[in-house]
């Protein structure tokens, strides 16, 4: 049986917004967006204290090696929005 914790479990998410990477410009993080304004990619933002708080090697270390292991450090806040290869999260 596949562990799928990774895409069915409600995780914290430590992605604060999106940032337009020429301009500064801020985004938020719970919509879907393009490029920004003028054409650059957008980078993501994290509370990086909130991180180092409650996210250990240890714990990312046990669970399975899929991108899904880094979901707090991923845009996406609900597990009913999780797609992967095929399967997607239970609602």
């Amino acid at each position: 049986m596949l562990d799928t914790d990774n895409l069915t479990a409600e995780r914290l998410t430590f992605v604060t917004h999106l940032e337009c990477a020429m301009t500064g410009e801020r985004f938020e993080a719970d919509r879907l967006h393009g490029l920004s304004r003028v054409g650059r990619p957008l980078l993501v933002r994290y509370d990086l204290e909130g991180v180092a708080r409650h996210l250990t090697r240890d714990a990312l270390a046990a669970r399975p090696a899929d991108l899904w292991r880094y979901r707090e450090l991923l845009p996406v806040r609900r597990s009913a929005n999780i797609v992967s290869l095929g399967r997607r999260a239970r609602q």
